[in-house]
């Protein structure tokens, strides 16, 4: 028996937060982009009857979680000043509450109080489902989430902030703006080959350090998430190394969806 019709057959579940657990071991298995990853990790979590045992179902927030005793041992064989946990937010929606949730979820998750770094990818959606590039119309959208974000390194839950996928004026405009600066910048190499120098030279110029990466715009579209009815909402991935050593000790996704509206249509008589 799988998790899945418990979970969709009870309405105590209309908003769900999905935890992949630690699926570092299982890197080979699950493939080696990141959507297989969480689309693997989100199989094992409600999909494999052996997992059943390490999955609990908590109706009173709709979370699903894996293997949690066995992630937080990963995060506790170090002291936390020994440990760097990053993550980074996948969003296609402008909504300041789920970036919140994602992180108060994430601290929640991995039972810490602050985290070392997040990286905010956001690509809204067109009407067709497609992602569309960070434009200047998207700017204000952008400093919204990044504003909720601030909130969260202002109260010391987050020591550095970074984003993804901007052009030289976008990070720009974003960076004059900000309370507190992106100390992070990712660019995806698949869409740019060479890193514009203009952008090099900004970030270098600001102290931001400037990294590649190669994750889609939109990580999980709705027509793949494994839970029948749902929408994804957002989805954050984490990594925990350990500093000293530089390693990864452990590695997974969350997910935060809902119930999608069924609109009804009458016929008049």
């Amino acid at each position: 028996m799988t998790m899945i019709p418990a979970i969709t057959s009870n309405d105590k579940f209309h908003n769900v937060i999905i935890s992949t657990g630690n699926i570092l071991n299982l890197n080979k298995q699950l493939g080696g982009k990141s959507t297989d990853e969480i689309l693997g990790g989100l199989k094992l979590t409600l999909q494999c009857p052996k997992a059943a045992a390490q999955v609990e179902l908590i109706e009173a927030d709709g979370s699903i979680l894996r293997a949690s005793e066995e992630l937080e041992k990963k995060l506790t064989e170090n002291n936390r000043s020994e440990i760097s946990i990053g993550a980074k937010i996948f969003l296609n929606k402008s909504s300041s509450s789920f970036v919140e949730q994602a992180i108060r979820t994430l601290l929640q998750v991995l039972k810490v109080e602050h985290v070392d770094n997040v990286v905010l990818a956001y690509h809204p959606k067109t009407e067709d489902n497609a992602s569309q590039s960070n434009s200047n119309e998207n700017i204000d959208q952008l400093r919204e989430l990044w504003t909720s974000l601030e909130q969260f390194a202002q109260e010391k839950k987050i020591t550095q902030l970074g984003i993804a996928d901007l052009d030289i004026d976008q990070l720009q405009q974003l960076y004059t703006t900000s309370k507190v600066y992106p100390t992070i910048a990712q660019i995806n190499l698949e869409s740019c080959c060479v890193v514009p120098p203009a952008l090099q030279e900004y970030c270098t110029k600001h102290d931001i350090q400037l990294l590649t990466h190669s994750d889609p715009e939109i990580l999980l579209p709705d027509e793949q998430f494994i839970l029948p009815g749902y929408q994804v909402d957002w989805a954050l991935r984490y990594q925990v190394h350990v500093r000293c050593r530089g390693v990864i000790t452990a590695k997974g996704y969350i997910l935060g969806a809902c119930k999608q509206v069924q609109t009804q249509t009458s016929e008049a008589v």
